[in-house]
């Protein structure tokens, strides 16, 4: 059970401490890939950011591993089908306030700044998707 790899991306504005969320994601992360902060303007013209973090297969798994046991396990009870799209990427969303603090837990307000993530599912010929995600969330549990 394994993943191709993911990706941590967070949208702030001009006035939110990239640095301090930059530090976060590199935690997140495990420390060794690079941050990227993008500036841009939103549509609206006012200066924002993207910070990412791109990783590889297992990073990506060791940055799943770094959420809080209990934010797993309401991943696996309310069921993957909704976060797991087309092109078998798992989809999170965790409490960017939380993440800051050195804390991985799942978003529950959908209003509140989010870190976004997208994880590549290693899926092989004959398997499923959430069959895939439920093995390795599960074992991610149990760690």
């Amino acid at each position: 059970m394994s993943l191709h790899g993911g990706e941590w991306r967070i949208h702030a504005s001009a006035v939110d401490e990239s640095k301090v969320i930059a530090e976060a994601l590199s935690w997140l992360s495990g420390g060794e890939s690079e941050i990227i902060v993008h500036k841009e303007n939103s549509t609206l013209g006012a200066p924002m950011q993207t910070i990412s973090v791109k990783m590889k297969g297992k990073q990506a798994l060791l940055s799943l591993g770094m959420l809080e046991k209990e934010s797993l396990r309401i991943i696996l009870e309310n069921g993957l089908d909704e976060r797991i799209d087309d092109d078998k990427f798992l989809h999170i969303r965790l409490s960017l306030g939380r993440l800051v603090q050195g804390i991985g837990v799942l978003s529950m307000n959908k209003d509140d700044p989010v870190a976004k993530g997208k994880f590549k599912l290693e899926v092989y010929s004959g398997q499923e998707p959430i069959d895939v995600a439920e093995k390795l969330l599960g074992l991610l549990i149990d760690e």
